[in-house]
């Protein structure tokens, strides 16, 4: 059932961004991101149980800031966990975390803070959920270490039937002391937790500034303690490696998907987890132009839902479409 590129954002003349993609326990696909349509930045959640209909967009949050890059995942008892980062100002803002039993019905009251500090820069927030229930959100934050002006990443836990997050720790052994960490991808894989990520010098404080980035990768058994980070990506030349994110295979096989300018213009490449530090990756002609691509295998086994973000600064939208692989 591979398709064309569709577009999935339909009727939002404003900004569509930052698609999460995963597929539920009963085969139903669900996508998540962020939207303007009804005025303010918030986050939206739409499903398809055919490939064809689509359900129609529910709105997830409705506080007054700016809700952006939401990260959805199922856990194996069928809860879903969803995780984004609120901006109460331009690069002043937290990470907030609802779940829904079905992924279609949420409640802006059941809304939990990951982080509440003030006057600190929380975003780009990921979730792993751990085999004994405990969640894992890691994100990125430039405010928190006074010794270090670099972006960094973190980590805050939820225990299983814990009502708050632990406070926040440094993700420990990620990031560098000189260089900014950025846009984490995190994944249970197996008996362990994974970690994709950027990484770039500090001629630019946002990897998309930037001349040269890399994309870098490690496991933990716990979430807490990670191993020395492999070079995913490792180009010579000046090339912008961004957007990375994981994807599985039915029988969970995973590989790392990211957008990269090594041959000119921004292609998607990928790479199985496997290869990581013996192969440079591939590049994925089945998805078109555009940034923050995602994948997640259907029930159809080869196929794949993607989507991803194309349009102009201000009108973005996000698309998507099926795809053999």
């Amino acid at each position: 059932m591979p398709t064309e590129p569709r577009l999935l954002s339909t009727g939002s003349p404003t900004k569509d961004e930052d698609p999460s993609v995963v597929r539920a326990r009963d085969g139903t696909m669900f996508v998540a991101w962020f939207s303007d349509r009804g005025g303010n930045a918030d986050i939206y959640v739409t499903s398809t149980a055919n490939g064809n209909d689509w359900t129609a967009p529910v709105r997830v949050t409705t506080h007054a800031g700016g809700d952006f890059n939401p990260h959805l995942v199922q856990d194996d008892q069928g809860t879903f966990h969803l995780v984004w980062f609120r901006w109460e100002a331009l690069f002043r803002g937290n990470i907030r975390y609802n779940s829904s039993r079905d992924g279609r019905t949420w409640d802006p009251a059941t809304e939990v803070a990951v982080t509440t500090e003030a006057g600190v820069d929380d975003w780009v927030p990921t979730i792993a959920r751990l085999a004994d229930g405990t969640l894992r959100v890691y994100f990125v934050s430039t405010l928190r270490d006074p010794s270090n002006r670099t972006s960094e990443i973190y980590v805050a836990s939820r225990a299983p039937g814990a009502a708050a997050f632990s406070p926040v720790v440094k993700a420990a052994g990620v990031s560098s002391a000189s260089e900014h960490e950025h846009l984490p991808f995190a994944s249970r894989t197996g008996s362990e937790v994974s970690l994709v990520w950027v990484r770039h010098d500090t001629t630019e404080p946002l990897p998309w500034l930037n001349h040269k980035s890399d994309v870098l990768y490690s496991t933990s058994a716990d979430g807490l303690a990670w191993r020395p980070p492999t070079r995913v990506t490792s180009d010579a030349a000046n090339v912008v490696n961004l957007f990375p994110a994981m994807f599985a295979t039915l029988d969970d096989r995973w590989s790392a998907l990211w957008l990269s300018t090594r041959t000119g213009s921004p292609r998607v490449f990928d790479l199985p987890l496997s290869s990581v530090g013996t192969a440079s990756g591939t590049e994925n002609a089945s998805l078109p132009e555009g940034y923050s691509h995602k994948m997640a295998a259907t029930t159809s086994p080869g196929i794949y839902l993607a989507a991803w973000v194309q349009g102009p600064e201000g009108s973005q939208d996000v698309y998507y479409r099926f795809l053999r692989r």
